[in-house]
């Protein structure tokens, strides 16, 4: 096992002993900052930045975001500060609304962060990215980003390694003929380009496309029409709600052939939408969310180990959404506890110094690529008794 996995390890595992311990909640302004504890009032605080989405629409991807920092303010606590350093998360709640995000990013510039976490939608990660460059701070994304400047790193799966994932689904299934529907949004549209490049020389093809705006409530008239193509699966590419909705009138259409989603599906917001009627519905998801379901290894105890202590927490299942919070939150720890505690050097840790990180997303390399995991963390996903099931 390498130095990298036993240290990783043993972090994981010491969360795991985090249960029955009261709850600490994010800090939002410097005049809280005393009020969570984990060290003494006279130590350094080092200051992480978030900007998720705790409230308004995407806050069913969001909430498990901010639980997880939560969980993890808690586990830092408990630890004590960093050669006299005290860790602070300091959450900004952008209430879905992008405009508000780029206030709540000058507001964490002004206190002073060392590093930042966000956002919890593409357009947002979007519309912060240029402060967090301009400031020079080291910006760990929870969402798609470009990383053309070096100070970015992604912690979710490219919509080119969900892609991947889909088409080797679709091979073992011997499924040829695709219909394709996607949000009109800065997400939505990621995903067919990087599809169509992947199947250029497969005999899969896309025999329908069809768009819809992320908020409409019906796609009826959408899916009529890729009905009548004929194809042998559905595929999505939408956040909730948009992808649950699409769900939702698939099922009324009486497709029957099977419907899968990517990532932003994968989460508890879209169980919810298509409780009791999700029969031939997949996504992409995490494989945080069927650990049980995992051949043992060294990645199904550490899974299992976060599972664990956010399930005793928060009596609900951590998703891929928070995994990428944990990952992204847990590799700018390791860059402090290396002694890397100004912006420049977690950029320097983060680049050329931290390796091979085996993360709950998958696994990070950022010496080799700062746009993305590695795709072992994923899984298809099916559902069974309303609840997330490995597809073989």
């Amino acid at each position: 096992m390498s130095r990298a996995m036993k240290k990783f390890l043993a972090a994981t595992f010491s969360l795991a002993l985090l249960f029955g311990l009261a709850a600490c909640g994010p800090q939002t302004s410097s005049s809280d900052e005393k009020k969570n504890g984990g060290g003494s009032s006279d130590s350094e605080e080092l200051k992480i930045g978030l900007v998720l989405a705790e409230t308004g629409p995407a806050s069913t991807l969001g909430l498990s975001e901010v639980q997880t920092m939560k969980l993890l303010q808690e586990q830092l606590d408990k630890e004590g500060p960093i050669d006299g350093k005290t860790v602070k998360l300091v959450l900004q709640d952008y209430e879905t609304d992008d405009t508000k995000a780029v206030t709540a990013m000058d507001r964490l510039i002004s206190e002073g962060v060392v590093a930042v976490v966000g956002a919890t939608q593409v357009s947002t990660t979007a519309a912060i990215l240029p402060k967090t460059v301009e400031a020079g701070l080291p910006f760990v994304t929870v969402a798609p980003a470009d990383t053309k400047n070096e100070n970015v790193f992604v912690t979710t799966p490219s919509s080119k390694t969900v892609a991947e994932v889909m088409i080797d689904w679709l091979n073992k299934k011997n499924i040829k003929k695709v219909g394709w529907i996607n949000a009109s949004d800065a997400f939505g549209v990621e995903g067919l380009p990087h599809f169509e490049e992947l199947i250029k020389d497969t005999d899969i093809e896309i025999v329908a496309h069809e768009e819809f705006d992320a908020s409409a409530t019906d796609m009826t008239v959408q899916l009529t029409k890729i009905k009548k193509a004929s194809p042998e699966v559905v595929i999505v590419w939408s956040r909730t709600p948009g992808a649950g909705v699409v769900a939702r009138n698939f099922k009324a259409l009486d497709f029957d052939i099977p419907m899968i989603q990517s990532t932003a599906a994968a989460n508890q917001g879209f169980l919810d939408q298509v409780k009791d009627d999700n029969d031939n519905i997949f996504v992409v998801g995490s494989k945080i969310s069927v650990v049980d379901q995992l051949s043992d290894s060294d990645q199904k105890q550490r899974l299992k180990a976060y599972r664990d202590a956010f399930q005793e927490k928060f009596n609900a299942i951590p998703d891929l959404f928070a995994a990428h919070t944990h990952d992204a939150i847990s590799m700018i720890v390791e860059a402090i506890k290396a002694g890397s505690t100004e912006p420049a050097d977690i950029t320097k840790f983060l680049t050329n110094e931290m390796g091979e990180y085996p993360g709950m997303t998958g696994t990070f390399n950022y010496g080799e690529d700062r746009s993305t995991a590695q795709p072992d963390g994923l899984a298809i996903l099916g559902i069974e008794n309303n609840e997330w099931k490995l597809s073989e």
